[in-house]
């Protein structure tokens, strides 16, 4: 398999993993700010003049994006 095969396959990995965690992450909101819990959705880490505002659901969304897309990498075959 080709590098830009195997690459191009990792990405549609990490971007239908990132589909998924995203409406997982909606749910699990909605539910905990329906039940009076609070949201997942609020700023944890933040540098304003980085630009950078991510939430538990922002952290949770990139680690298991980046995961799905190294796993895929590494189980797809190399080129022989």
């Amino acid at each position: 398999m080709s590098l830009l095969a195997r690459l191009g396959i990792s990405l549609a990995a990490m971007l239908g993993t990132a589909v998924v965690v995203a409406i997982a992450a909606a749910i699990l909101d909605l539910f905990l700010s329906g039940h009076g819990y609070g949201s997942i959705g609020n700023e944890v880490i933040g540098a304003p003049s980085w630009g950078v505002h991510l939430s538990i659901a922002d952290i949770a969304l990139l680690v298991l994006a980046v995961l799905a897309g190294g796993v895929t990498w590494w189980l797809l075959p190399r080129k022989a």
